[in-house]
């Protein structure tokens, strides 16, 4: 290399050093923090801070919780990375929360903007004006609604006042910012004030809201109609499909319609679809539950709303029989449910009428009635069991499953056909949950074999049993 190319060189490595060396490091932004702004004495909040370093550095940051209280530096965390830390108030108050950040070379950021929060017991806020008629007659049932918010957004009961001295108790529990309706009917004209308060699980009660003023007429003319013909069916094994006649002609024409469900248990319904738009259907997948369900006419020439009469429910039928095993003499007595009411009652199998009324059958599948092993088995076994003797015509084919460790008796049935459901379950431990399947006209029943008599040959067994075919809820 000529001695010029090697001063070149050593130049451009003297560039290269001075530039890297004099390279200045930038301190990360101001950081942002985000969590909640409203809290009890006592309750953890998780707040998260986030900043970006120009350089791209790893960054540290220290927490402002109020006065007095400041965290050290955290651990390294990622530019543009998630810190996410708790804390905890014990007393009321208001306080403001602010970080800043920091780089691998201790540059430091600017303090953030402060978040402030607020500590105590709060109650809800005042619902908003009730919504519903503002003219109706007397005699007739409207409905009227309103929602309240929560600071916390805690779930609320509310409660109406309807201006001719009467206050209702407050209602079922809503979740917070969520409607709340209800009826009520006047019995004489005049004008009337409704306002409503809202009060949380703790007893902490809102100031009334805004009055809706109501104008209330002698009843003249014939009221608009609710739905009719309400029924019930199974698009899944798991959701449940409403239909309804519209209300006869009165002259007044809904609008839309309102569906709400009420879970077995609950203590009031909840709407689950609103403005069906006259299509005389809803699907509702109810999470595993049952329950009932009504659908309301909305009128919106009236703001009103009229829910059915009828409230057909999901929820299935209980029935507990003593049970004789197969062999016990004058036995032979199968177990089956009445597809209508849901009802289970004990038949002859010795007479052939009673093939079409039977899904089950408890047995040892043995000559009388000792065991050890004791099962439910399907009727289509019935003539090939050892233990007894039954015309061999047309039994019913239902199929079982045990329900695995971790289910009750309201979990969800397993689905069928699966490889999981056979002709007989063994009863190897009590008290004991089975599934049932009956595959030709697709009904689900929950059995609960309680206890085993081995000295009489009977079996205490309760069953639930899904009116709606092809469902297999059975919470109860």
């Amino acid at each position: 290399m000529s001695r010029l190319l090697r001063l070149a060189a050593a130049a451009a490595a003297v560039v290269l050093l001075v530039g890297t060396a004099c390279k200045k490091n930038s301190a990360p932004e101001a950081p942002t923090v985000s969590g909640p702004t409203s809290a009890r004495p006592g309750d953890t909040l998780t707040y998260h801070f986030t900043t970006i370093d120009p350089d791209g550095d790893s960054v540290f940051f220290k927490i402002w919780w109020r006065r007095g209280d400041s965290t050290e530096w955290s651990p390294a965390k990622p530019s543009d990375g998630d810190y996410v830390q708790t804390h905890t108030y014990t007393d009321t108050g208001t306080y403001y929360i602010k970080a800043r950040a920091k780089d691998a070379e201790d540059a430091e950021s600017e303090w953030s903007d402060s978040i402030r929060v607020r500590v105590g017991l709060f109650a809800p806020e005042a619902p908003i004006l009730p919504t519903g008629p503002s003219s109706c007659s007397t005699g007739l049932a409207y409905t009227w609604s309103t929602k309240a918010s929560h600071p916390l957004r805690d779930s609320v009961r509310i409660q109406f006042s309807w201006g001719d001295g009467r206050i209702d108790s407050f209602g079922h529990m809503v979740a917070n910012n969520s409607y709340f309706d209800t009826s009520h009917t006047y019995s004489l004209p005049g004008l009337y004030k409704i306002a409503a308060r809202a009060r949380d699980a703790a007893g902490f009660e809102s100031p009334w809201s805004e009055t809706l003023v109501v104008k209330v007429d002698t009843s003249s003319f014939i009221p608009p109609g609710s739905p009719t013909h309400l029924t019930l069916s199974a698009p899944t094994d798991s959701t449940v499909k409403i239909t309804w006649s519209p209300p006869t002609d009165t002259g007044w024409k809904p609008t839309s319609y309102i569906v709400r469900f009420r879970a077995t248990g609950a203590p009031g319904y909840s709407v689950v679809d609103r403005d069906t738009l006259l299509t005389l259907t809803s699907v509702h997948d109810p999470m595993h539950r049952t329950g009932s369900y009504v659908v309301a006419a909305v009128y919106a020439t009236r703001n009103e709303t009229i829910p059915s009469t009828e409230a057909p429910s999901t929820a299935p039928r209980r029935t507990s029989l003593t049970v004789p095993e197969f062999s016990v003499a004058g036995g032979t007595a199968g177990y089956g449910w009445n597809r209508t009411t849901g009802e289970a009652s004990l038949y002859d199998m010795s007479i052939p009428d009673s093939a079409s009324k039977i899904d089950l059958y408890f047995t040892d599948f043995a000559l009388g009635f000792a065991g050890p092993d004791f099962y439910v088995a399907s009727p289509d076994t019935a003539p090939y069991d050892p233990g007894g003797s039954v015309p061999n015509v047309f039994w019913h084919n239902t199929r079982f499953t045990h329900l695995d460790s971790l289910a009750d008796e309201d979990s969800i049935l397993p689905g069928a056909p699966t490889s999981d459901y056979r002709k007989s379950s063994l009863l190897d431990s009590l008290p004991r949950f089975v599934a049932g399947h009956t595959t030709a006209d697709d009904y689900y029943a929950l059995l609960y074999v309680t206890a085993i008599d081995t000295i009489n040959g009977t079996a205490d067994i309760e069953s639930w049993f899904q009116k709606i075919k092809g469902l297999r809820l059975i919470e109860h």
